[in-house]
């Protein structure tokens, strides 16, 4: 993933759970005890809401602090995985079969192999 603006990804996640919660930013300020105005500033990306605020606006979103920054790449790598993982179990039993090889073919396979990291 590029290098995103933390600020304003913060901001858009904050109005995507504020406006999924029925909330007007002046009813979110209220409950995490900001002015109106600042609601709004998050939200474009010019401000950004103490770690209090943070953690006041998770809880009632009910999600964990975290889901409020962009991923990280290893959370990436892991939701590929998991989607991996997922498409694996969707196959029977002679599909796994065909998959198991393929990837073992393939990650034996020079051109299709990470980088050693020292």
């Amino acid at each position: 993933m590029e290098e995103m603006n933390v600020r304003a990804y913060t901001g858009l996640k904050i109005r995507e759970y504020r406006e999924h919660m029925h909330l007007t930013q002046k009813q979110l300020a209220k409950i995490v005890g900001a002015a109106y105005n600042t609601v709004c500033s998050w939200e474009i990306g010019i401000r950004e809401p103490s770690v209090k605020q943070l953690y006041k606006m998770a809880v009632l979103f009910g999600i964990s602090v975290g889901e409020l920054f962009p991923p990280t790449v290893m959370e990436e790598d892991m939701v590929k995985e998991k989607e991996l993982i997922r498409d694996f179990r969707a196959l029977n039993g002679g599909g796994q079969t065909v998959a198991a090889a393929a990837v073992k073919g393939l990650a034996h396979m020079e051109e299709y192999r990470k980088e050693s990291e020292t």
